[in-house]
């Protein structure tokens, strides 16, 4: 009897660990801001700026590729790192294109589709996505956008 009560207790366990484990739920929220950024460097071009709204702080960009798209649009791969002030970060991979405004040399609208592929701090494991529209002027280096969309934590 003994010998069957370890044999149960045995198939008992393996059964439990080979049960899938529930999925862990993550927790998304939508947020929204601004940015009012300058380049700030040109090999690899790198851009600083302020966040305002719900990831208030600061930001940073690093062009990691540049491209030409159809109609004068210029596409770009890029990352960002950004710094909320209570010192969490969240890390992107990102496209952006910039479409040229007619009549505005060295002017264009902006669009960039960030993923979020981690953070620290309040942000640790962070995914989700984030879409801005802005303007980009060259002449000048300044940058102008709004941003919303989605992080989520494990």
């Amino acid at each position: 009897m003994f010998y069957n009560s370890k044999i149960l207790a045995a198939t008992a366990l393996a059964g439990a660990a080979l049960s899938p484990l529930p999925a862990l739920a993550q927790s998304c929220m939508p947020v929204s801001g601004t940015i009012a950024a300058t380049v700030v460097g040109s090999d690899p071009v790198t851009v600083l700026g302020t966040v305002d709204g719900d990831l208030a702080g600061a930001t940073m960009a690093i062009v990691s590729s540049q491209g030409e798209g159809d109609e004068g649009r210029i596409i770009l791969g890029l990352g960002h790192a950004f710094v909320t002030f209570d010192r969490g970060t969240l890390q992107t991979n990102d496209t952006a294109v910039w479409t040229p405004i007619p009549g505005l040399a060295g002017v264009f609208y902006m669009s960039t589709s960030y993923e979020i592929t981690g953070g620290s701090g309040g942000f640790a494991g962070a995914t989700g996505h984030l879409m801005n529209d802005g303007v980009a002027d060259t002449n000048s280096g300044q940058v102008t956008l709004r941003y919303e969309g989605e992080v989520c934590l494990p």
